[in-house]
């Protein structure tokens, strides 16, 4: 079984250049070219990019970081469904 749900977490130097070139990658905090990145793609498609460049200050989940809920929601909602096609997938094949 292949897991069509990844997530990629890399330093700037191992990005893709599509991720470069988006202009999403944020320039605050350390910087852009010193952050670490999380990126997330399903079946192959780049659905969100994230980094760690902030001040130490701002690195708190009363701050802009709804983005973790949201995506551990989403992962879960593609992993579900995944597992209902490929249940059903399996159940045709018998």
């Amino acid at each position: 079984m292949t897991y069509e749900y990844e997530v990629k977490k890399c330093g700037y130097e191992n990005l893709s250049n599509e991720i470069k070139k988006a202009g999403v990658l944020s320039d605050n905090g350390c910087g852009m070219r010193y952050a670490i990145y999380l990126a997330i793609y399903h079946k192959g498609k780049l659905l969100r990019v994230y980094s760690d460049a902030m001040e130490p200050e701002d690195a708190r989940f009363s701050r802009d970081l709804s983005w973790i809920k949201e995506t551990l929601e989403e992962a879960y909602k593609i992993g579900y469904s995944d597992a209902i096609r490929d249940k059903e997938e399996n159940l045709g094949n018998v």
